[in-house]
């Protein structure tokens, strides 16, 4: 691989992991000039923008050349989908051997099992005849039968061994593969084919289908919004207003930006849900609270 596509793939790798807390922290300062602005008037709206509720750089756990990528950006994919796949020749061939070798493993213990009857049927006629043999012909019996059962025991250690080893190949054969493991798209590709990646070598970005909004509040203003709060959202950049329902709120106030960040539910209609894209900037306004009505006092009931 050139040193240029590995430059692009290093700087997409670390956009791609770019923490969503920074861009709200980023945010922060302009929120502040706006409120600062807007001292005497409206209260200005919270900034938040739009996340993921999963967001992940897919890895292949297992070392290897990608001989199959089968998405591309944008492409929507389903849990436990391949996406994905690493040269597999040398792991199957593995596979194969440890299968053969479990097969010789039972082989050999059903032969042990067969002696083991043998000698348990001959200790049994000798149990009979006892009266009538001599006691080196008994104990002899009893000895064969100890042994044969021994050698079941070690036969049975044996194939436990060999299913143990075999599942271990398959584990490294499915370690090749990279499947999704939730529903959602593909938001960066990282490799191509033909690509060499490890363990810790990213190869696909994928975030979820729903998303979520996250904001920050000055904490001037953190009474506004609890969970079960609603608010209303303004996406600028694509002119939509949407609601969402406040789930939680931080319990604690940044020490540096003296604010607040909440999470809310979107409420996105079926035919905007692909046009709301994880990352989009918003403007977030708090629904106002209906007014609490006045205590009243109950007379007793003469």
């Amino acid at each position: 691989m050139s040193a240029e596509p590995v430059g692009r793939v290093r700087w997409s790798h670390a956009w791609g992991r770019l923490s969503q807390s920074w861009v709200l922290g980023l945010l922060l300062a302009t929120q502040g000039a706006q409120a600062a602005s807007g001292e005497g008037g409206s209260a200005a709206p919270f900034v938040g923008v739009v996340v993921a509720s999963q967001a992940l750089d897919l890895t292949a756990q297992a070392e290897g050349r990608i001989t199959r990528l089968d998405v591309r950006l944008g492409d929507h994919v389903t849990s436990g989908q391949v996406l994905a796949v690493l040269e597999q020749e040398p792991l199957q061939l593995e596979v194969n051997a440890r299968q053969a070798n479990l097969k010789a493993a039972q082989a050999e213990l059903n032969r042990f099992q067969v002696l083991q009857q043998q000698a348990q049927q001959r200790l049994q006629r000798e149990e009979r005849i006892r009266e009538h043999t001599s006691t080196e012909d008994y104990e002899t019996a009893q000895t064969e039968l100890a042994l044969a059962t021994a050698n079941v025991e070690l036969a049975s250690a044996r194939c436990a061994e060999a299913q143990a080893r075999l599942e271990l190949a398959q584990r490294s054969l499915e370690n090749a593969r990279v499947r999704a493991p939730f529903t959602g798209r593909v938001t960066e590709r990282y490799q191509s084919l033909g690509s060499m990646v490890g363990r810790t070598t990213p190869v696909l970005r994928l975030v979820s289908d729903e998303v979520r909004l996250r904001f920050a509040m000055p904490e001037s203003q953190g009474t506004q919004v609890q969970p079960g709060t609603v608010v209303q959202v303004l996406l600028p950049a694509l002119g939509l207003k949407l609601e969402g329902k406040v789930e939680s709120v931080a319990p604690e106030v940044d020490a540096a930006s003296r604010h607040q960040k909440a999470e809310a539910k979107l409420t996105i209609p079926e035919t905007l849900r692909d046009r709301v894209a994880v990352g989009l900037l918003a403007e977030v306004t708090p629904s106002p609270s209906p007014p609490t009505p006045p205590a009243t006092l109950s007379r007793p009931t003469p």
